[in-house]
């Protein structure tokens, strides 16, 4: 019996082990900029840079004024683990920016964070 238990928790520690880097593998929001909550000048781009690699084709960001209307969407510029969108002319006021990130796993993570232009 002894042998048996053994046996049983060397695979479950090597499962563990070797899924970890699986569970873990999903595309998340590290930083952007305009950053989450601040009040910045009219940015020309939104530039997102996510934890790992994303997959262009399932990637976008969305930015919204304050009352709901898209100002600007888009499958943007993505290199590697960063995405940028450009923007147009930005009037003062509050922005919504809505996320899409993909990564190669195929799990889709979304988000969203608000900033305001001076």
């Amino acid at each position: 019996m002894k042998p048996l238990h053994t046996l049983a928790m060397a695979c479950a520690t090597a499962g563990a082990i070797f899924a970890a880097p699986y569970a873990a593998a999903h595309a998340m929001l590290k930083e952007s900029s305009p950053a989450a909550n601040s009040s910045v000048s009219a940015p020309k781009e939104i530039s997102l840079v996510f934890n790992e690699k994303i997959e262009p084709a399932f990637s976008s960001v969305k930015v919204s004024d304050a009352s709901g209307k898209e100002v600007a969407a888009g499958k943007g510029q993505a290199d590697g683990a960063n995405l940028k969108l450009e923007m147009p002319e930005l009037a003062p006021g509050a922005y919504a920016v809505q996320w899409t990130g993909v990564g190669p796993d195929g799990h889709r993570r979304t988000g969203q964070f608000r900033f305001t232009v001076k």
